[in-house]
């Protein structure tokens, strides 16, 4: 027996494949494969390609500037860690903002969702091979990022929300822009549905791959969708509900296969929930001031705050210690990417095929530079 054992060891050793950075698939991030033939034995990550040190670099700024350094956190993301950022500070300073200031927050961060879920399609549909879904994707993207530059200004970097509110209200003929791209991305859904959801390609490399249970994902630290399609009804908009969200009727979009293709479907489901809510806001849109301005330079009394939102990738918390000045003294954030991309992916990989790996990794959605920070 372990003449047989020591003979499969010398003739068909344990194969090393890396995975990333270069990898278009891997979004710039690393991980070497122990396989033995085809299959996945093993996932070690390394993360690290996109570090940038912004929790150590906010200590050095004022509130209302960390505000644009926050959206570097996740570029495909940006006003959640806007959103987070804001009201952790609102909280730790002891105000909240006017009533329609959460109502513009709220409207950009649901954009938002709707803008990283269409590219997320768009980087799912590469993995897989499916370069019209990815074109496509693009195209529509741009749409979402046009309505950023009207409203902020800005089109990756929106820099929007601040302590105390937003920076600027909606210009004139926003809400009839806003409006007409979201009919327009709705009719789009129909042939995201034929070409990707329903694509016979898609239903082979996601149904049954990448499964785990709800017991295993919460052990995992998996948040968002990635949770919900497993069957765990929760979102923090709806659980603890902040900012213009106790204003709208939604649904936690949930599944219960817990695969690859239930995950997709949790983000087709939500995109549609994003654009009723979207037009629910703004139809409610009140009339008053859109910010606190004196919030701007304002200091926060000695003490702790902490604060979580519901991100296109799941929960996005930030955590911030005060020392009495207009700076935070410490300030940690515990992005949904963490768990998504060392824990999660790791574990689903095991006993997957080499092919499999890059439709696991985006089925998770990942964001590397909100791991790495």
């Amino acid at each position: 027996m372990e003449e047989n054992v020591l003979e499969k060891e010398i003739f068909f050793p344990t194969m090393l494949v890396p995975f990333g950075p270069q990898h278009p698939a891997s979004g710039h991030f690393h991980a070497m494969l122990k396989c033995d033939g085809e299959q996945v034995v093993e996932l070690i990550p390394y993360p690290g390609y996109l570090h940038r040190g912004f929790e150590k670099l906010m200590e050095y700024r004022l509130h209302v500037q960390n505000s644009m350094l926050v959206d570097r956190i996740c570029v495909l993301d940006p006003f959640a860690n806007e959103m987070g950022y804001a009201n952790v500070v609102e909280k730790a300073v002891g105000v909240e903002a006017p009533e329609k200031g959460k109502f513009i927050r709220t409207i950009m961060a649901e954009l938002g969702r709707i803008l990283s879920h269409i590219t997320w399609i768009g980087v799912l549909s590469m993995a897989l091979g499916l370069d019209s879904g990815t074109r496509i994707a693009w195209g529509d993207r741009e749409k979402i990022i046009r309505l950023n530059e009207i409203a902020t200004g800005g089109r990756i970097y929106p820099c929007f929300f601040v302590p105390g509110g937003v920076r600027r209200g909606f210009p004139e003929g926003f809400k009839e822009k806003a409006l007409k791209v979201l009919d327009y991305l709705e009719k789009q859904l129909n042939l995201y549905d034929n070409l990707v959801f329903q694509n016979k390609t898609v239903h082979v490399r996601l149904e049954r791959v990448g499964v785990f249970d709800s017991k295993e994902a919460a052990a995992l630290g998996a948040t968002g969708p990635n949770l919900r399609a497993c069957g765990i009804d929760t979102d923090v908009r709806r659980d603890e509900p902040y900012d213009a969200y106790p204003e709208a009727d939604f649904k936690a979009v949930t599944m219960k296969e817990g695969d690859g293709y239930a995950r997709a479907l949790c983000r087709r489901g939500e995109i549609s929930e994003s654009i009723s809510m979207v037009r629910q806001l703004l139809e409610k849109m009140p009339r008053g001031k859109i910010r606190i301005k004196e919030l701007a330079l304002a200091k926060a009394p000695v003490g702790d705050a902490h604060f979580c939102c519901e991100s296109a990738r799941g929960e996005l918390c930030f955590y911030m210690v005060s020392d009495g000045t207009n700076k935070p003294y410490r300030v940690k954030v515990r992005g949904p990417s963490f768990s998504h991309t060392l824990s999660e992916f790791p574990y689903l990989v095991r006993g997957a095929s080499i092919a499999d790996v890059p439709a696991i990794y985006w089925s998770l959605d990942p964001c590397p530079s909100d791991m790495d920070r």
